[in-house]
């Protein structure tokens, strides 16, 4: 519900307009007391009424024209005191002074001190005329010096009082309008602040909102950059369990080819002890000789199935080689992607280089593999050479026993040969044992470290998935706060 406001002067109008016909009325009402009681006539009582209301009548006259006319501040004013001037010099009773007080005291509301000044002064004069006057001849309710002293004390105060009342009021009043006007300029310079407070902070969520966009643009490019690593990390892993499924057959191979070289082993013992045999009885040769055919040739198969077997364990190490290749192709991939992902992707860098040392390390164990087979496949070349001038010599013996004694000694020799022959294959085998052992493990680690890596990956993709629609909410609020900062200014 709306309430009606008002002006000052309308306010202050309104006050005294009722003021007076408030004082009017009762000072009437107290005449006809008056007259009812014989002190007065009708005719007075006319008149009290005409010199009281008329001027009130005025003053609502000009109320309904404009409520904050200038007149009824000047019509209170004259109108009242001609008024009181009539009541106070044709009173039988010499307290009629008092009514002019409630007056005096409802005009300060104009908050002038030169009217109320004025109308003080008239009333004081007024006073000091009725004492000096009813003095001398007992009119105007004249009820004794010290009543009259009195009256003329109470009149000079509350003139006085009035007056500094209005003065006072009226330097609160400035006071008040001086505050108001510093509070004014404070508060537009307040607002001045405000606004340019608010465009700087436009400004900022503005800068803001575009170091969001490049921020979630970063975010997405580093999403993307996780999935390729996540993807090449699937394929690495695979590729490094094919590589231990491939080492683990080459390992199979290797106990194979061990226990072969160990059985070639016995064998050439066994072939050394028939020799030295035959050395010592050349009845029991042929026999002998015989025996040494028989384990040549079982040699020569044994040596054949090792060849074969080497040629087996060097498409291995070739396959091993591929894969190692491949490990390192996709760890230089993995490099690439976490270099493209910048601060993100450091652990996965540092991942990568990892896997790139491992794969080097198993290209060198590769190698190594490599000429340790070659060793054996000439070592077994050897043997195989060796047995055949063996058997050669036992046909030989056959044939002449003349030249036993210098088939012996050369069977002795190849027989050696072979031994040490064997020897060599047995130390190249467990060599070859041993580097493998090395592929194993490395394996077993790019295993380790393709899975945490792959995890890894995972894990940072679901944080930038998590950190993008993080970013698209904060630039959401940060619109939102210039929408409503615009709509504020």
């Amino acid at each position: 519900m709306s309430q009606t406001t008002f002006s000052d002067l309308e306010r202050n109008n309104k006050t005294c307009m009722y003021a007076h016909l408030i004082d009017s009325s009762i000072m009437t009402l107290f005449c006809i007391l008056q007259v009812l009681s014989g002190l007065q006539t009708w005719g007075y009582i006319l008149i009290i009424m005409i010199l009281g209301f008329a001027p009130v009548i005025a003053e609502f006259y000009f109320w309904n024209k404009s409520h904050e006319s200038a007149a009824i501040k000047h019509l209170v004013a004259i109108g009242f005191a001609v008024f009181y001037s009539f009541a106070l010099f044709t009173a039988t009773n010499g307290l009629v002074f008092l009514f002019v007080i409630p007056m005096i005291l409802i005009i300060s509301v104009y908050n002038d001190v030169k009217y109320s000044l004025m109308v003080n002064a008239g009333t004081t004069i007024e006073s000091l005329i009725v004492v000096i006057v009813g003095s001398q001849n007992g009119k105007f309710g004249y009820s004794g010096q010290d009543n009259a002293v009195i009256q003329v004390v109470i009149m000079i105060m509350v003139g006085i009082y009035s007056y500094y009342t209005s003065q006072t009021l009226n330097l609160n009043m400035t006071q008040k309008i001086k505050r108001a006007e510093e509070s004014q300029t404070q508060s537009e310079k307040l607002l001045t602040n405000l606004s340019e407070l608010s465009d700087h902070v436009n400004q900022e969520i503005n800068s803001i909102h575009q170091e969001l966009d490049k921020l979630s643009t970063a975010a997405q490019t580093t999403q993307h950059a996780m999935q390729e690593v996540s993807s090449g990390t699937a394929d690495a892993t695979e590729a490094v369990r094919e590589q231990g499924v491939q080492t683990k057959s080459i390992q199979d191979k290797i106990v194979v080819v061990n226990d072969v070289t160990q059985q070639i082993s016995e064998n050439m013992q066994h072939t050394l002890d028939i020799v030295t045999e035959g050395s010592n009885s050349m009845h029991l040769l042929a026999s002998q000789v015989d025996t040494s055919v028989e384990n040549s040739v079982e040699a020569a198969a044994k040596l054949e199935t090792l060849n074969h077997y080497m040629e087996e364990m060097h498409s291995i190490v070739e396959l091993i080689g591929g894969i190692t290749s491949q490990t390192s192709l996709l760890a230089l991939n993995a490099s690439i992607e976490a270099a493209r992902a910048g601060e993100a992707g450091k652990g996965f860098s540092v991942v990568a280089t990892e896997i790139t040392g491992m794969a080097s390390q198993t290209k060198d164990a590769t190698i190594k593999i490599t000429e340790l087979i070659n060793n054996v496949t000439s070592a077994i070349n050897e043997v195989v050479t060796v047995i055949q001038q063996m058997i050669g010599g036992i046909n030989q013996e056959k044939e002449s026993a003349q030249n036993t004694a210098d088939s012996f000694s050369s069977i002795h020799e190849n027989t050696l040969s072979i031994q040490n022959g064997i020897q060599n294959l047995t130390t190249s085998t467990s060599e070859l044992k041993d580097a493998n052992q090395v592929i194993s493990d490395s394996v077993q680690t790019l295993s380790a470290i393709s899975e945490e890596l792959t995890a890894h990956a995972h894990e940072t993709l679901e944080a930038e998935s998590k950190n993008t629609d993080i970013l698209d909410n904060i630039a959401s609020k940060m619109q939102e706060l210039v929408t409503f900062t615009q709509k504020q200014f």
